[in-house]
């Protein structure tokens, strides 16, 4: 049986292979577009004000992505690193649109999408393009190992090449696997609240006793 076929991401300056999800080319320092064949329906509107981006303190373009119920989805895309900032609640609504798969759960490649997860050398907190608060950092799904920038007022913040990650998580089945795992540890929760319930029963039975002797 033949091997899935992967396609390799290269480096749009020297071609050397990318490593995993980054887009920072390891060997001549180019950063690159990797989220780009996702996004091939968006239209830049470079004539309209931007915000700025967090990391490259330059102003974004903002950009009308396509949605499948015919209602487009704004972002702003910095046209230097490449990364993207979506408004509150609408990170979800592209995922959705862009996963083509996901319907099961295929764990060897959420093991592989795990493994191939970017290592950052530090921890950074970077400011809201909105209200330049400093954003929170939180794992998307809990589980998918990827790190986003959230404003709980206005919106997240992804970098270049986690936007592509995210969808292959998706497609993989992270979200179903992540429902699972919350369901095993609901199921876990409801079984420690019944054991203390049964313990405290049983101790106001004894001391219910104890005092009618």
């Amino acid at each position: 049986m033949p091997g899935k076929f992967v396609r390799i991401l290269r480096c749009r300056s020297c071609s050397a292979p990318l490593s995993g999800f980054k887009s920072q080319c390891l060997y001549c320092g180019t950063r690159n577009d990797i989220d780009r064949s996702l996004l091939q329906t968006v239209a830049i509107a470079t004539n309209e004000p931007g915000l700025d981006c967090p990391i490259c303190q330059i102003a974004m373009q903002s950009a009308t992505l396509d949605s499948s119920d015919g209602h487009p989805i704004s972002a702003y895309k910095c046209g230097t690193c490449f990364g993207l900032f979506f408004d509150l609640f609408k990170l979800e609504t592209i995922l959705t649109n862009l996963a083509k798969f996901g319907f099961a759960i295929d764990r060897k490649r959420l093991d592989e999408l795990s493994g191939q997860a970017n290592t950052e050398e530090g921890v950074f907190y970077r400011k809201c393009p909105v209200c330049t608060k400093l954003m929170n950092r939180v794992n998307f799904g809990k589980r998918s190992g990827v790190i986003t920038d959230r404003c709980g007022d206005h919106g997240t913040w992804l970098d270049a090449g986690e936007l592509k990650r995210l969808v292959e998580w998706m497609d993989a089945g992270g979200s179903l696997a992540h429902a699972e795992f919350m369901q095993e540890i609901n199921q876990q929760k409801a079984r420690r609240d019944r054991r203390e319930q049964a313990k405290f029963d049983r101790l106001r039975r004894e001391s219910r006793k104890r005092n009618r002797l």
